[in-house]
């Protein structure tokens, strides 16, 4: 004997199926006999609710002697239905043959394969690859790659950008790494473009599958000889749907880089894993897979109107009113529904014993729900939530799951012992919610060693960043938990964009005249402003906006080139451009020593360092923005109420330049757009300034290397580690947390800024 299942009479090929097995004797044809209404209609607050309830209800079936095999859970919708109950029946340890609770579209395997294919090949997307990476699924066969974070900080800052040496000097042994590994990774990203061309160019379905291949080996391959059981199935999925795409050898038309990603998504939307061997565990699966079975107790979820039936809409090519036209007509809407309610039915007959149960509610989508019109006349039970079960016991007295235990333990005790997890994350969520200052909200004293290196030279800028916020400045700094920032995605040039090409602008422009190669003309310097826009420019950006950018920047920086001019007029002669101290092969670090008879080492890059003809020194820091941030800086309050200390740092180092050591020397941020109204702000850098730099540098420094960050939140007018984090929630924290007593020698550095 052999059976078929067939599908819906009015599908053409169904009926042509039919019309096929007529012409044998002995045919027969068994319909499920459609039964009345359900024994119980029983209602959820939401589908999560409703999949607990089921867990629930087959344990008891289970404790009553049912076999497991003998129980069928049948869902009307895929999503969410089939992980939210594989899910729980997972978690309740209640054995089950279906679909698992993920197919291999979930896997990160099949996502990178199918993003991978949409990627132009000859100008691939960088941030689709780093996506993939960070996934952990891409690779290189040929040689080892840096890791995805590395990868990351390359796209955003190139080694060309950031490291460019002068003709002088040799490489730093970081720089000369950042530039190997930049190679790499752009090699690695030329060959998979090339992989992907070579994909796209088969002329038959055998040369697609074997290129396809050949790219996930080389690509998306094993990285070693043993990998994880649920990644060896994936692959043996993904590689059977890529052989299946010889079977299309002469039934579809010759592959296309379209035809060959559209085929590879299909096979992967099919696939779904499974669990379990049949006649070993409850069966799991849609309406469709309960038709027909033996079974003693089924439970049909889902049964909501929208899913029970589905929403049905008309062919938007051949709608119903055209359909008598066609030679074999389409089954109508009206008609598929009709099939619909029958199966539904049908379902319903497997069972001796049938319970359905339906979501009120969408706790995703917001809204509620109505039972399927196919209940009509059925009484329905409303079953309590699954909080109110944790608080009052279960709707069914079952308690399926070790998770419902743990809680309802912990609503009686108020603690777990033994549950080191929970007892952390307790002392997490009271120590931030009540301000306490520990590990959890930054305080690191109790950490061995040092966090931050006391030989090793920072950035003046470093301080400044710890007092903006310890925490971000832990984050950034000490994890280099960097933010990437993906200039593709930009419509304009961002103020730091700006900033650098003016910075590069007028440096190679200064450079010219200190090494005496070139003399002062303002052409020269819009010939550089040229060279740097054709450099800068971003295609993805507006290209009004470019314009109108453009001619604000040439306007700033003739401006500029007019007041450096009046200077060297008046005596002033450039000494030194982009001058860096404190790196392995630069000017020696600033070494500043503290009260506490420790040095702190400075290092950094100054943009200009000016010569006057009596012997004054002039070192300059350009800025692009606005003076307000700055405006408390005076010669009485050089740090700002220990908030800035770039310009006592420079003073320092612009000591060297002075032919006569008791030379004026003079610190100043020169503001060089519109924006800044090319301003200054600055000071001469005196005994008595170097003396409140030594003591405000002193207690920032101390903290630093004791372990002390609390997470004061940065401002949200921009992305920062704060607004990740959330602003409110940090806002909340500080709150309670500034008062401390533990950050009262640190609360001056902390004024809130009017």
């Amino acid at each position: 004997m052999i059976c078929f299942q067939l599908g819906e009479e009015q599908d053409p090929s169904v009926s042509a199926f039919r019309s096929a097995l007529d012409q044998y004797a002995g045919t027969i044809y068994i319909d499920a006999v459609s039964s009345s209404l359900p024994d119980e209609v029983l209602s959820a607050s939401d589908a999560d609710d409703e999949a607990r309830a089921v867990v629930r209800l087959v344990i008891a079936e289970l404790a009553a002697g049912v076999p497991g095999h003998r129980i069928g859970v049948f869902y009307s919708a895929a999503e969410p239905y089939r992980a939210l109950l594989a899910q729980r029946f997972n978690e309740a340890g209640i054995a089950f043959v279906g679909p698992s609770a993920h197919g291999l579209a979930d896997t990160g395997l099949a996502r990178g394969l199918l993003s991978l294919l949409n990627l132009e090949p000859a100008n691939p997307d960088i941030r689709v690859i780093l996506d993939i990476m960070a996934q952990g699924v891409l690779h290189w066969s040929e040689e080892d790659l840096p890791s995805s974070a590395v990868c990351e900080r390359l796209h955003a800052s190139p080694p060309d950008d950031v490291e460019e040496t002068d003709g002088d000097l040799e490489p730093t042994e970081t720089g000369l790494k950042r530039q190997q590994d930049y190679v790499r990774f752009t090699g690695f990203t030329t060959v998979l473009g090339e992989r992907l061309a070579e994909v796209y160019a088969s002329s038959t379905w055998k040369e697609a599958a074997d290129s396809v291949a050949a790219f996930v080996e080389e690509f998306l391959g094993p990285r070693s000889a043993t990998e994880r059981p649920e990644l060896a199935s994936a692959r043996n999925m993904v590689n059977e749907v890529i052989r299946a795409l010889e079977l299309l050898h002469g039934v579809a038309p010759p592959p296309t880089a379209r035809t060959v990603r559209d085929a590879l998504a299909e096979g992967i939307r099919s696939r779904h894993q499974r669990t379990g061997t049949s006649g070993t565990g409850v069966v799991l699966g849609s309406y469709d897979d309960g038709v027909g079975r033996d079974l003693d107790v089924v439970f049909v979820t889902g049964a909501a109107d929208g899913l029970a039936p589905a929403r049905l809409r008309e062919n938007p090519l051949l709608p119903d009113s055209v359909s008598h036209l066609l030679a074999v007509p389409l089954p109508s809407v009206h008609a598929r529904s009709s099939v619909q309610r029958e199966r539904f039915h049908q379902l319903l007959a497997t069972g001796t014993k049938r319970i359905v149960l339906y979501p009120r509610g969408n706790l995703r989508a917001g809204g509620t729900l109505q039972p399927s019109r196919w209940l009509t006349g059925a009484k329905e039970t409303p079953l309590r939530s699954f909080a109110h079960g944790l608080l009052q016991g279960a709707p069914t007295g079952m308690i399926p799951t070790g998770q419902e235990w743990r809680i309802r333990r912990l609503l009686d005790t108020g603690s777990l012992p033994g549950d080191a997890v929970l007892d952390a994350v307790s002392e997490v969520r009271s120590d931030r919610l009540h301000g306490a200052f520990t590990r959890f909200n930054g305080n690191l004293t109790g950490v061995p060693g040092t966090v931050i290196d006391p030989q090793r030279a920072i950035s003046p800028t470093h301080l400044e960043d710890w007092v903006i916020s310890p925490l971000a400045y832990f984050l950034r700094r000490v994890l280099r938990a960097d933010l990437f920032e993906d200039v593709t995605l930009e419509v304009q040039i961002s103020n730091l964009q700006r900033g650098n090409l003016m910075h590069q602008v007028l440096e190679d422009y200064v450079r010219g005249l200190t090494d005496g190669t070139k003399t002062v003309s303002s052409e020269r310097l819009q010939e550089i402003a040229e060279t740097a826009f054709a450099a800068t420019a971003n295609p993805a950006w507006l290209t009004h906006t470019w314009d109108r950018d453009r001619s604000r920047i040439q306007a700033d920086l003739l401006k500029v080139h007019d007041v450096d001019q009046q200077a060297r007029d008046d005596g002033w002669q450039h000494l030194s451009v982009e001058t860096e101290f404190g790196a392995d092969s630069s000017e020696p670090p600033v070494d500043l020593d503290l009260p506490n008879g420790s040095t702190v080492r400075f290092r950094g890059k100054v943009d200009r360092v000016d010569r006057h003809s009596s012997g004054r020194v002039l070192v300059i820091d350009y800025k692009t923005g606005k003076a307000d941030k700055y405006k408390k800086l005076t010669r009485e309050d050089p740090t700002a109420g220990g908030t800035r200390f770039q310009l006592p740092v420079y003073g320092l180092f612009a000591r060297r330049f002075a032919t006569d050591p008791g030379a004026e020397v003079r610190a100043e941020y020169r503001f060089i757009t519109a924006d800044g109204k090319y301003g200054r702000v600055g000071y001469d850098v005196a005994p008595d300034v170097e003396t409140r730099l030594r003591d405000d540098a002193a207690v920032v420094v101390a903290a630093m290397q004791a372990g002390i960050f609390p997470p004061r939140p940065e401002s949200d007018r921009y992305t920062n580690h704060t607004t990740l984090m959330g602003v409110a929630g940090v806002r909340h924290t500080w709150d309670r947390l500034k008062d401390d007593p533990a950050l009262s020698d640190y609360s001056r550095f902390f004024q809130e800024e009017e």
